[in-house]
């Protein structure tokens, strides 16, 4: 685990896993403070050797913009092509709303879509033409 203080954005949580990083992302995460959020994950992850997943608790983010929504679809992509798992927690109302609005909420969570049945059976060709 991470040995670094903690970042301004971020506050790095005891984690359950020894092998998933938890942060917590603290205030805005918008158009002004969106870089530097992506930094200090970036920074974050680069301490900690064995890492294989990476959990974003967000209940301390005050706003949440389009550029705010970029950095989160950026990390996920990160987190992707290194192999990690990655998944946001605990996202607020207003950040939840967001998500929800540009149909990100499943992707960024790993929660089930609720309208979306679990496991939808492909359709079966037969061959047979029915005539």
């Amino acid at each position: 685990m991470p040995t670094t203080p903690d970042a301004a954005f971020l506050r790095i949580l005891p984690s359950t896993d020894p092998d998933t990083l938890c942060l917590a992302l603290v205030g805005d995460l918008d158009h002004e403070t969106g870089d530097d959020v992506l930094d200090e994950i970036r920074e974050a992850l680069r301490g900690c050797d064995g890492v294989r997943g990476l959990r974003l608790d967000c209940r301390e983010v005050a706003t949440a913009d389009s550029a705010g929504l970029a950095v989160l679809l950026q990390l996920h992509r990160d987190a992707h092509e290194a192999g990690l798992g990655f998944r946001l927690d605990r996202t607020g109302p207003r950040l939840e709303r967001l998500l929800r609005i540009t149909g990100t909420y499943e992707y960024l969570t790993g929660a089930s879509p609720a309208h979306l049945p679990a496991d939808p059976e492909p359709a079966i060709e037969t061959g047979d033409s029915g005539t």
